[in-house]
């Protein structure tokens, strides 16, 4: 038998966030504004019934058990019982057997995932702002002589403040001063090298960029954190968004430790 179910193309189990989804896709394809059919104004009516009556609880339960009623008939009166089922023999469990595990309500996540996605979103937004916006002025001197990279035709530079690499080659001016030091451009928290001059002859040396790798899960990290936020997603999928933002996240910090 046809019923509100059936017309909206849910299941009996369907949550309210199911039945409303069901309800705006059908209505955007039977409205009157959107065909002239005759046959889709009476289903647009047909819809627009079954969501009134589903989007109620009271009259969901109410229409759930009409429902029942009418697929449990009451057995006549006249009609004798039916004979008694011989004992059956009790059988001892099977331990190899899975037991049904009730479905999980990702429901109750939500405002959890929300709150640890904001976390998330805040965490990538700070080492893009920390790179690109305040930095300060400091002194810092060589831990070891400029070291040449020969695959990459650069040197990197290992100073006491981090360490940075460049195409212009340092160790000449060490060698003629043996107590030359860097004055360098520092950002505030993570300590990205952004700007490097020799002293005491003040020659600069050009900062490559060599953080591809971070910012790259950096900004996987603000995508998927940020899908959390919005309506995009249902409540398993935003679920799963956060565990994977989480474990972009791990990696973001443990490069940051290493840059």
């Amino acid at each position: 038998m046809r019923n509100h179910y059936h017309t909206l193309g849910v299941s009996e189990q369907a949550t309210a966030d199911d039945i409303r989804r069901a309800y705006r896709k059908l209505v955007l394809l039977t409205h009157p504004d959107r065909t002239t059919d005759p046959a889709a104004h009476q289903q647009f009516l047909l819809i627009n019934e079954a969501y009134d009556v589903l989007s109620s609880p009271a009259r969901r339960q109410g229409y759930d058990a009409l429902l029942w009623a009418h697929r449990n008939p009451p057995r006549p009166a006249s009609q004798p019982p039916p004979p008694a089922a011989a004992p059956r023999r009790p059988t001892a469990p099977n331990p190899f057997r899975r037991r049904a595990t009730p479905p999980i309500d990702f429901g109750k996540y939500q405002a959890s995932s929300r709150l640890w996605g904001k976390v998330l979103l805040a965490l990538a937004l700070l080492v893009i702002v920390d790179y690109f916006g305040v930095s300060y002025t400091t002194t810092a001197d060589f831990t070891t002589t400029p070291l040449y990279v020969p695959q990459h035709d650069l040197y990197e530079v290992r100073t006491t403040k981090g360490r940075f690499r460049t195409w212009d080659d340092p160790t000449a001016a060490v060698a003629r001063q043996p107590d030359s030091r860097l004055q360098l451009r520092v950002s505030l928290l993570f300590r990205f090298i952004r700007a490097a001059r020799l002293l005491p002859e003040g020659r600069p040396l050009p900062v490559l960029f060599r953080h591809q790798t971070l910012f790259f899960f950096t900004g996987l990290l603000l995508l998927a954190a940020g899908l959390t936020q919005g309506r995009l997603l249902g409540d398993v999928a935003r679920v799963n968004a956060i565990i994977i933002a989480t474990a972009v996240a791990s990696l973001v910090l443990i490069l940051l430790r290493h840059s």
